[in-house]
């Protein structure tokens, strides 16, 4: 009997509060509630600074604006979704959204907008005046690149085929991310920190050593010039002098004109990590390797070219890096520039591509780090190279873009 008295005090309370509630939230919405007006989706089309020359977007990165009626002008009370994925509303007002698209990719994407308030949402499928809205991938992975292969260097020649050192002492040739590789010549070495394709469609490439290599197809590489210093990453000017640094704590230059190597720029206690020629400058990024506490523990420098022999002017400081990130911040692992001069920077960690001149990262939706190389083609494509750790994520990404990059003049 004490049992049931307990349990009968318990439950009657228990009944009272959902008999309660249950009264209170009876009928919903509440018969005189009319809710906002519905919204109406009358137009969705891409920004072109996200899109190829097709208006397709591109997945994950791309911009679109929806035209209609009855938007909020608060953009997180736009709600819309493509193929049921969330994208990001950036802006809005009663008639216009500007919203990040989520990462789907389809000829016919079904966009959904709900707005708060509101209890019906609008749709966008086919429009019989703008037609289906479209999506694409925007880094394409090459499969010809796995964790069975361990890839080093990076190099496109002019008709944007890829090229890559193995393990295996192999150079392979890939045409496009769906192409099996081919063997574009024999190595004598597995590591390539520097590799370009040259004037007379000749790879050129170092190996952290003094050397510098040459090779063509169906060649094996062969010792060209032994530099003054140690030599890891280069790059062409438009009088194809190939300038040179890394290890050495030096820029070193191989003249056109005669063929000689020589010292042009002096950088002790710093390795040389990248280096890219642009506008008549070579800018280089640097990692200190000495024992000052007050030195700067990385930075991005620029060097004038004075003349058709490659000769450079003084050390410019343009980023001291290591305070700009801080102590535990990511390494440069390489450096190039788009043909409007933003400067692209390849990190380790972190996001894997910064844009200097924009301070912002480089497709941080769909890009992650590390980045190793960053090599741009003679179209609208960047391509990057993944080489970390855990051989599971070693890649190799066509990443298109809107824009093309800065020339390299070696091709």
């Amino acid at each position: 009997m004490r049992n049931l008295i307990l349990f009968l005090t318990f439950l009657i309370p228990v009944l009272f509060i959902s008999c309660e509630e249950k009264q209170l939230n009876e009928v919903w919405p509440p018969v005189n509630f009319a809710g906002a007006p519905r919204p109406v989706i009358t137009k969705v089309y891409p920004d072109p600074a996200t899109s190829d020359k097709d208006s397709v977007s591109f997945a994950g990165v791309g911009i679109i604006y929806i035209e209609g009626e009855n938007f909020s002008d608060k953009p997180i009370e736009n709600t819309v979704h493509f193929n049921g994925k969330l994208g990001e509303t950036l802006e809005s007002n009663s008639t216009l959204l500007k919203v990040r698209i989520a990462n789907v990719v389809g000829d016919s994407i079904v966009v959904k907008l709900n707005v708060t308030g509101s209890l019906l949402y609008a749709t966008y499928k086919e429009n019989d005046l703008y037609g289906p809205f479209k999506t694409k991938n925007a880094a394409r992975s090459y499969l010809a690149i796995d964790q069975n292969t361990d890839i080093s260097g990076l190099a496109v020649d002019e008709n944007d085929n890829v090229y890559v050192l193995t393990t295996q002492k192999k150079i392979l040739k890939i045409s496009n991310p769906e192409s099996d590789a081919v063997v574009f010549a024999d190595a004598i070495f597995i590591v390539a920190p520097g590799m370009r394709m040259g004037p007379d469609s000749l790879l050129y490439i170092t190996r952290g050593t003094k050397s510098l290599y040459t090779v063509g197809e169906g060649g094996k590489t062969a010792r060209l010039i032994s530099y003054n210093n140690k030599v890891g990453p280069i790059d062409f000017d438009a009088n194809k002098n190939l300038f040179a640094g890394g290890k050495g704590e030096t820029i070193e230059v191989l003249k056109a004109s005669d063929g000689t190597d020589e010292t042009v720029a002096d950088y002790t206690g710093y390795e040389i990590t990248s280096l890219r020629v642009f506008d008549g400058y070579v800018y280089v990024s640097g990692k200190y390797t000495g024992d000052d506490s007050l030195a700067m523990t990385q930075a991005i420098w620029k060097n004038q070219i004075l003349d058709s022999d490659g000769n450079l002017g003084t050390n410019e400081l343009v980023i001291d890096w290591g305070t700009f990130v801080g102590e535990d911040g990511p390494d440069i692992t390489a450096i190039t520039f788009d043909e409007d001069g933003e400067m692209y920077i390849g990190q380790n960690k972190d996001g894997a591509i910064y844009m200097l001149n924009s301070n912002e990262y480089f497709y941080p939706q769909i890009l992650t780090s590390p980045s190793t190389n960053l090599t741009w083609g003679n179209g609208d494509y960047l391509y990057v190279s993944k080489h970390p750790d855990d051989p599971a994520a070693w890649d190799l990404v066509r990443v298109e873009v809107t824009k093309k990059g800065a020339i390299y003049y070696g091709r």
